[in-house]
C-alpha cells in the first residue's frame, strides 16, 4: 500500500515527500479551506529609511532565505494526496513583497489600521507556482511600519513566523541597500517531518477508539473507553454553525486586543505564585468570557477548548527552525461562574488544572491525535467529508509566547508582534485565539472566526459578540492584576 505523501523522485529539485500533517495543511489550502497564516511586527528604525522600497528589505530577505530552507521550496502535486517539496532555485523578490496603502482613516490608530487590513491578507490565496510566502508592509512613517509575514501553513507553523522575524530583524541591523531582486538560494535539505511513527507512536487501543466508538453500543463503548469523537463534543457544546464553505463569501473576522506590558508582567507574577502558566490563565479567562457572553437563553452547558502545542523541545528541534512541529490538545470544560468572586479573590483552580495537563501533554509522544493522520487512506477525502459536520471546538488557543531578538537592536527594533490564523473551514474551532508578546512590551491577542460561523445571526451580530468576549478578557486581566499586592510587584 502506498504511504500518504510518497512520491517517486521528480528530478534534481526533489527534496522530500510531505509528512501527514504537512499533507493535511497542503490539502486544506488547495481546497481553499485555509488561506494564509500571518505573523507580523511593528518595526521601528532608529533613522529614517525608504519604507516603501524593496531595497530596504532586500538584504534581510536574502538572509532569511539563506537561513530557512523552507522559504526556497514549492509544493508539487498540491492538489493530490501525495504532495512533495521541490527546491526553487531562482526567487524574484518582487513577487514576495507587497506594500499596502498607508492612508489611515480619520481617528484610526495603528492597531485599528492593522486590524482593518488583516482579513484581506488572511483570506488571500498564495501562489503555488513560486514559494508560498511574502512580506506585507503597512507604512506608518519613514521610521515605522507593520511588516507581516504571510505564508502557507505547510511551510511552517506559528513559531516559524517568529523564527523568520528574528532572522529578519537581525539582518535589518546592518541597513544594507540592495537593488538586485533576483535571489539564487543554495539548495539545502529539509528536516524530516516530525510526525513519524518513531516520534509519535500510536497504540492499538487509541487507533481503534474512534472506529469502535462509532459502531459499538454506547454502553459497551463507555465500558471499554472507546469514543467516536476524540474530544467528546456533544449537542450541549457550543461550536457555532456546522462546517460550511462558500468560496465566493469566505471571510475571516478579526478582533485585536492588547494587554499592556505592565499588566502582562503582573499576570506572569501571579501565575508563578499560583503554579500556573499564562496559557492556562488565558483558557480560564476565555471560558469565563464565553460563559457570560453567549446570548441567553441557550441550551449549552460546556465548551470545547483546543491548545496548539509546540513539540520542538520534545523532538529536540530548535525554536529558530521553520517547519510544522505543532500538535494539539483538546478538552471539554463546563460553563463557568465568574473566576473572580465578590470578595475579590480569584480562583486559580482551572488555570492550574489546565497548566498541569498541558505540561504533561507537551512531553508525551505516544497517542498524540496528530499521529492518527498517517492511518487515513485519503487525507483529501477526509477533509472534504467534514463539510456539514460539527466544528471540533468552541475555541482554540495558539500562544507563540514572547518574541525575543537574536542580538542587539540598535538600528531597528520590534515594539509589538501580532499573530493571526485564517478561517480554518475543515478543522477549526468556532473562535481562534492567537497570542504573542514582546519582552517588556504588550501582549497582543487576535480573535478570529469564519463570518457566518458563530450561529449568532448577521455578521454585525458576530462582531458585537466577539467584541464582548474581548472586553471580558481585557477586564479579566485588569481585575486579576488588581489582586496583586503592591509589595508583590517588585
Amino acid at each position: 500500500m502506498r504511504l500518504i505523501g510518497s512520491k517517486a523522485l521528480a528530478g534534481g529539485n526533489y527534496l522530500r515527500a510531505a509528512g501527514p500533517n504537512e499533507v493535511r495543511c497542503v490539502v486544506r489550502e488547495s481546497l481553499g479551506f485555509y488561506r494564509s497564516l500571518v505573523v507580523g511586527g511593528i518595526f521601528e528604525f532608529a533613522k529614517p529609511v525608504d519604507i516603501r522600497s524593496i531595497s530596504t528589505y532586500n538584504y534581510a530577505l536574502r538572509c532569511c532565505i539563506d537561513s530557512h530552507p523552507r522559504l526556497s521550496v514549492v509544493i508539487a502535486d498540491h492538489d493530490t494526496d501525495s504532495p512533495y517539496f521541490e527546491f526553487y532555485p531562482r526567487i524574484d523578490l518582487s513577487q514576495h513583497v507587497q506594500f499596502l496603502d498607508n492612508e489611515t482613516r480619520k481617528g484610526e490608530t495603528e492597531a485599528m489600521a492593522i486590524q482593518r487590513n488583516l482579513p484581506s491578507i488572511l483570506d488571500e490565496f498564495l501562489p503555488t507556482s513560486i514559494p508560498s510566502w511574502k512580506i506585507v508592509i503597512l507604512p506608518f512613517s519613514d521610521k515605522r511600519c507593520f511588516i507581516a509575514l504571510s505564508y502557507s501553513h505547510a511551510l511552517g507553523d506559528g513559531l516559524s513566523g517568529s523564527a523568520f522575524h528574528r532572522t529578519f530583524l537581525e539582518a535589518l541591523q546592518e541597513q544594507r541597500l540592495e537593488s538586485d531582486l533576483i535571489c539564487t538560494p543554495t539548495r539545502k535539505e529539509l528536516s524530516p517531518p516530525f510526525d513519524t511513527p518513531e516520534n509519535l507512536p500510536i497504540s492499538w487501543a487509541y487507533l481503534l477508539s474512534p472506529f469502535l466508538g462509532q459502531y459499538l453500543p454506547k454502553w459497551l463503548s463507555s465500558l471499554f473507553g472507546f469514543s467516536s469523537e476524540m474530544n467528546a463534543v456533544t449537542d450541549s457544546t457550543w461550536t457555532g454553525t456546522p462546517i460550511f464553505y462558500d468560496p465566493e463569501t469566505l471571510r475571516t473576522g478579526v478582533q485585536l486586543i492588547s494587554i499592556n506590558g505592565d499588566m502582562v508582567e503582573d499576570a506572569l507574577k501571579l501565575c508563578r505564585m499560583n503554579d500556573a502558566k499564562l496559557t492556562g490563565l488565558l483558557h480560564q479567562l476565555i471560558i469565563d468570557a464565553l460563559s457570560e457572553a453567549l446570548p441567553r437563553p441557550h441550551k449549552f452547558d460546556r465548551l470545547g477548548g483546543g491548545t496548539a502545542i509546540n513539540m520542538r523541545p520534545t523532538v529536540e528541534v530548535s525554536n529558530d527552525e521553520m517547519g510544522v512541529f505543532a500538535s494539539g490538545d483538546f478538552q471539554i470544560y463546563p460553563l463557568q461562574e465568574k473566576s473572580l468572586g465578590e470578595n475579590g479573590q480569584f480562583s486559580w483552580a482551572l488555570a492550574k488544572e489546565i497548566t498541569d495537563r498541558l505540561a504533561i501533554r507537551s512531553k508525551e509522544v505516544k497517542d498524540q491525535p496528530l499521529g492518527l493522520l498517517r492511518y487515513l487512506l485519503s487525507i483529501r477525502a477526509w477533509t472534504l467529508s467534514k463539510i456539514g459536520a460539527r466544528r471540533e471546538d468552541s475555541y482554540a488557543i495558539s500562544n507563540l509566547m514572547s518574541f525575543q531578538p537574536l542580538g542587539n537592536v540598535d538600528n531597528c527594533a520590534v515594539s509589538e508582534m501580532i499573530f493571526c490564523r485564517p478561517t480554518d473551514v475543515a478543522g477549526g474551532a468556532a473562535l481562534s485565539v492567537n497570542v504573542i508578546s514582546v519582552r517588556g512590551g504588550p501582549m497582543n491577542i487576535t480573535v478570529n472566526w469564519q463570518a457566518g460561523g458563530l450561529n449568532l445571526g448577521a455578521y454585525e451580530d458576530e462582531v458585537v459578540f466577539v467584541n464582548t468576549v474581548c472586553r471580558h478578557i481585557e477586564a479579566g486581566f485588569a481585575r486579576l492584576c488588581m489582586t496583586l499586592d503592591v509589595s508583590e510587584k517588585y
